[in-house]
């Protein structure tokens, strides 16, 4: 055989060999999904009280942190994507189309992370439209996220059948959306006990910032995942949107240094601050491995210096901060959740027998539960690939 032939012959396998395994793996995030979605139906049938680590003094568990997580991640990808097809910005059109949908693929994770949070799901879907209640924060943040997830849904398939006009429009329409309802987070987290370590003015700008940064470390992230699933080699206008995007990382990441540094302070200095209890707490107290190696190494110091060393270039070191962000900042949602709770509503009045501190240790149940969520986006991911082949050099 010729060497021409052999070279042909060998395109053809791995042509046949890349999607063949991306289903391979699909299915098998798939069954992890379905793992997780079991230890939920189980969990509905005998009572969440029974096997979720909450309790009626701690009643937000991992799953709340998954759902922040996953909505901020989604605004953050929605954010990213109007950069090239709302703003018109040509370096991040590229990216547009797969970036659109890791946005509907995380919001989808982020509602089922909250419904199987939730003993009665059912009920959102049903009472929200039988008898909503404009002044409740939970149900304008179950509106507009699912009004968010269907404007996506038709944002992407004007993509895929190449009308960028509309796509342009529904873009707008998402982003606006999604704006909006990461503007009523801090409200909405607000709500519960946890409230003195919500309260901080900085709170909105906080969230656009991680909001980003999540999305630009899930477009790094899943563009390397993409390409290595496939078999294949991004094209130079993939690399330099990619590099673009590494680069907004790291401003990202400068801007979450000045935010991780005030609260590292402020657990120092809790005169300052509105939540001093849950502040010490987490920077110096049982939560400190949380705060130092988590929001601190993962979610700033170890991305940047990747970034920094590589020179914001190479889809492998580009991936790498992306990834080790993506966790750092988990850790993140998971203190910003969970941490506030802890601290007794009335721990100020002296009561007898009252502890200075609750605990919360998530249980089997939840943690298989948020297993799911996160193998639902690959799952969904790596369909969106094989059904609808996103890479696209327009937008």
């Amino acid at each position: 055989m010729s060497k021409t032939n052999s070279f042909t012959a060998e395109t053809r396998v791995s042509s046949v060999e890349a999607p063949t395994f991306a289903i391979y793996l699909m299915l098998a995030f798939g069954a992890l999904t379905a793992v997780g979605i079991s230890f939920a139906l189980h969990a509905m049938y005998v009572g969440h009280d029974h096997v979720f680590g909450t309790t009626r003094e701690v009643p937000w568990g991992i799953l709340i942190s998954g759902y922040a997580f996953f909505a901020c991640l989604s605004t953050g990808l929605t954010i990213v994507a109007s950069l090239g097809q709302v703003f018109g910005i040509e370096v991040f059109k590229p990216i547009v189309k797969r970036t659109v949908l890791l946005a509907i693929v995380t919001i989808a994770c982020a509602l089922m992370s909250i419904s199987l949070e939730l003993e009665n799901p059912w009920r959102v879907p049903i009472y929200a439209v039988l008898s909503p209640h404009p002044e409740s924060n939970i149900w304008w943040k179950s509106t507009i996220y699912s009004s968010y997830l269907l404007v996506l849904a038709i944002n992407f398939l004007m993509l895929h059948r190449g009308n960028y006009k509309m796509a342009r429009i529904f873009g707008t329409i998402a982003l606006i959306a999604v704006s909006a309802a990461n503007l009523n987070m801090k409200a909405d987290m607000s709500l519960v006990a946890s409230r003195q370590f919500w309260v901080e003015q900085y709170m909105p700008l906080y969230f656009f910032t991680y909001a980003t940064l999540l999305g630009c470390s899930a477009v790094l992230f899943f563009n390397w995942f993409a390409y290595k699933v496939r078999g294949e080699e991004p094209d130079a206008t993939i690399t330099r949107a990619l590099s673009a995007v590494g680069k907004l990382m790291m401003v990202l990441l400068a801007i979450s240094a000045v935010f991780t540094g005030w609260k590292a302070y402020l657990g120092y200095n809790p005169s300052l601050s509105q939540n001093p209890e849950a502040l010490v707490y987490l920077v110096q107290g049982d939560y400190s491995t949380n705060f130092w190696f988590g929001e601190v190494a993962l979610a700033v110091v170890i991305p940047f210096i990747i970034l920094a060393v590589s020179r914001a270039k190479g889809l492998t070191a580009l991936s790498t901060a992306g990834l080790v962000c993506l966790v750092g900042i988990f850790f993140k949602y998971y203190d910003l959740v969970i941490v506030g709770q802890l601290v007794p509503h009335f721990h100020k009045y002296n009561i007898v027998n009252l502890p200075q501190y609750f605990s919360y240790t998530p249980s089997l149940h939840e943690n298989m539960m948020l297993l799911g969520g996160i193998a639902l986006a690959f799952t969904l991911f790596l369909f969106g690939e094989i059904v609808f082949n996103t890479p696209s050099k327009d937008a």
